[in-house]
């Protein structure tokens, strides 16, 4: 019985779907690449200050970051999303359970009529960013470490700072030495835009849901998101392994 339910509903391969909905699919692709772009752009960022914190920030510092890496790479991304995502609800209902709500979780960011943010895509993209910063950071200090510490001795004996000898002399060393390996987190990063499906951010994911639930198309549908998803993947992995070979420090 359930074969036959199955069945009746996986419709045999066919594109005549891509002219009724093949915008729906470009449109979530495109909220896909902007999740993908702020996130990786927000854990680079935070996740270089988490690795500088690790490897120089002293005992304060450094068991700080070295906390928060440990928490978000031991939790899921699914939990993180949520978390997020129901937070504001949850501190209205405990603290002004009767009166206005004191975080307003229904507002948006339109141009032209387009929502460009609202507290899905905006929670989507913090968390993704701020999970991305824990991989990314320990990549980031992974290079860090393997720079002798006697450039950091000779720059500061020349009269450099502790953090002019970071930002001048290791920083630039770090960045080119940790390209092979960020460029997993930069690879990996949009096949965990999905998650932003579940609170409701029109994604590609999202979107290829909603067609298939419409049409039952499955097979082709996810078929040619999946084809998406290893085209974009497959360009990023060119352009860094580009960036690399240009970019590398000679042996």
């Amino acid at each position: 019985m359930n074969y036959l339910v199955l069945s009746s509903t996986l419709k045999p391969l066919q594109t005549d779907w891509l002219i009724s909905y093949g915008g729906l699919l470009v449109q979530g692709f495109e909220m896909t690449m902007c999740l993908y772009a702020t996130a990786l752009f927000i854990g680079f960022c935070f996740g270089l200050v988490l690795a500088i914190c690790r490897q120089y920030g002293g005992p304060v510092l450094s068991r700080v970051a070295t906390a928060y890496i440990e928490v978000i790479r031991g939790t899921p991304l699914l939990i993180q999303i949520y978390l997020f995502y129901l937070l504001p609800y949850f501190v209205n209902a405990t603290v002004t359970p009767t009166g206005p709500p004191l975080i307003d979780v229904r507002w948006s960011l339109s141009l032209f009529n387009i929502t460009l943010l609202n507290h899905q895509t905006f929670t989507a993209m913090g968390t993704l960013g701020l999970n991305s910063a824990a991989y990314q950071a320990e990549y980031l200090r992974g290079a860090m470490s393997s720079i002798g510490g006697n450039q950091l001795m000779a720059a500061r004996s020349v009269g450099m700072s502790k953090i002019m000898a970071i930002r001048y002399v290791i920083i630039p060393q770090a960045l080119r030495r940790a390209i092979p390996s960020w460029s997993n987190e930069a690879a990996y990063l949009p096949k965990y835009t999905v998650v932003a499906a579940l609170i409701s951010v029109n994604d590609l994911f999202q979107n290829a849901s909603w067609i298939v639930s419409k049409t039952y198309i499955v097979l082709p549908v996810w078929l040619t998101v999946a084809g998406m998803f290893l085209g974009v993947i497959g360009v990023i992995s060119w352009v860094l392994d580009r960036v690399y070979i240009k970019t590398r420090i000679p042996m």
